[in-house]
């Protein structure tokens, strides 16, 4: 009896021990080294050291492991609705926000609505959320949208747009102008706004929907007009895939759960209606630029001619950038890609004329391969004459907003947002 007393005594207290191995062990492999400048307070860089290796465990690696890029994209789609539920639970709207589902002409939308309609303005913001076309969704980004509108004590909508390769393009941006025609057709009777005073925001994928129907508006000269646009690190064109935030990438990011630039190039692809299932063997080509056709090297060069200017200003903490390699030209990709990389409906980067657009706030990362697009597009917009603020956060990365409630430098871009966003309201 008593030795087998011993051996339960033993067995419990080894069992510990072998846990916290176990948990060391698996740490030491996960662990890497975030790169200089990633985040800059301690608790940030704290919190990233949990939070990226995290990731990776939760859709990176397994994403990786499928042979079809849809079941990758199903795959991730579910581990990321699921870790969104994580976090955003410090949010508090202490009641003073209503929140209910429409559904506006077959587009479902998510309106957040101050309490007895105490609101500081009369406007309203459309939310577009990100997810590369094929992921997210409104409620990934409940908490998001709910703190900004119980801070800003403003109307926000936030669309439910249909994702590819279920739906492909033009699909997610009629949807969202199918709600948007709504809410400008009733929006002063349902909900008292005045609808010269609404904002279009939208992160990544969300902030090329958002420029898209900005620019579709303008080119109509549809009325009313925005009060606004909020581009929030925004995908804007698929064109080149070698500017330094992508070759920066390459050099020192790899392997992180971050963006990468070949799901930009699936998801891309997905959205433009390519099987990438079928045709996943045209990626390495497509992130050398090997499917731009030659006849629209030059007018795609002459959109991004301010790579140069964007060059010289931000350069890592002088981490060396890989040159530019060799493009493994692809005319398979070329015939594919050719309807969409200059249509500024899908790239709207590529849009020649922005002189009739509203204000605009362009939010660009350091660590982020999209840096480098909506830097430009800042600057064009300049340019033209827009009246445009750009914030660039040295320190932020892709996606950090979702971390709102995590991490210091997303929340003081919040901030910067909503001051921003309310100015162009009143403004207006």
């Amino acid at each position: 009896m008593l030795k087998a007393k011993k051996e339960s005594n033993y067995t419990k207290g080894i069992v510990p021990v072998l846990i916290t191995i176990f948990l060391l062990i698996t740490g030491y492999a996960l662990y890497k080294p975030l790169p200089e400048g990633f985040t800059i307070s301690k608790w940030d860089r704290a919190v990233m050291h949990v939070v990226e290796p995290a990731l990776r465990v939760a859709y990176y690696y397994p994403s990786r492991m499928f042979t079809k890029p849809s079941n990758m994209v199903q795959w991730t789609r579910g581990a990321l609705n699921t870790l969104s539920k994580t976090l955003g639970l410090l949010v508090n709207t202490h009641g003073q926000v209503d929140i209910k589902w429409h559904k506006w002409n077959e587009t479902p939308v998510k309106v957040y609505r101050p309490t007895n309609n105490k609101t500081s303005t009369d406007g309203a913001v459309l939310f577009i959320h990100g997810g590369g076309f094929a992921l997210g969704n409104v409620d990934m980004y409940d908490s998001l949208v709910k703190r900004m509108a119980y801070e800003m004590k403003t109307l926000f909508i936030s669309i439910e747009y249909r994702l590819s390769p279920e739906t492909v393009f033009p699909g997610g941006i009629l949807d969202c102008e199918a709600a948007i025609d709504h809410f400008f057709d009733f929006g002063a009777v349902q909900f008292g706004v005045n609808t010269s005073k609404v904002v279009i925001m939208g992160d990544s994928a969300g902030g090329n929907l958002a420029t898209v129907i900005a620019q579709r508006r303008a080119a109509r000269n549809s009325f009313p007009k925005l009060a606004g646009q909020v581009l929030i690190y925004p995908l804007l064109q698929m064109a080149d895939m070698q500017t330094v935030s992508y070759r920066y990438f390459h050099s020192r990011l790899r392997g992180y759960a971050l963006v990468d630039p070949e799901s930009v190039a699936y998801y891309y692809m997905f959205y433009a209606g390519i099987d990438m299932d079928e045709k996943a063997y045209l990626v390495p080509s497509v992130i050398s630029n090997g499917h731009v056709a030659n006849h629209l090297q030059s007018e795609a060069s002459e959109i991004m001619s301010y790579k140069s200017v964007i060059e010289m200003k931000h350069n890592y903490k002088n981490h060396s950038i890989t040159e530019r390699w060799e493009v493994s030209q692809s005319y398979e990709a070329q015939d594919l890609m050719e309807p969409f990389l200059t249509n500024p409906d899908f790239s709207p980067l590529m849009r020649k004329d922005l002189s009739n657009l509203p204000p605009t706030m362009v939010i660009t990362c350091e660590f982020d391969i999209l840096r480098d697009e909506g830097l430009i597009y800042g600057e064009r917009l300049k340019v033209s004459g827009v009246p445009t603020t750009t914030i660039h956060y040295e320190n932020g990365f892709h996606a950090m907003l979702n971390f709102h409630s995590e991490l210091d430098e997303a929340s003081k871009s919040v901030d910067d947002i909503e001051q921003w966003t309310l100015n162009a309201i009143n403004n207006a």
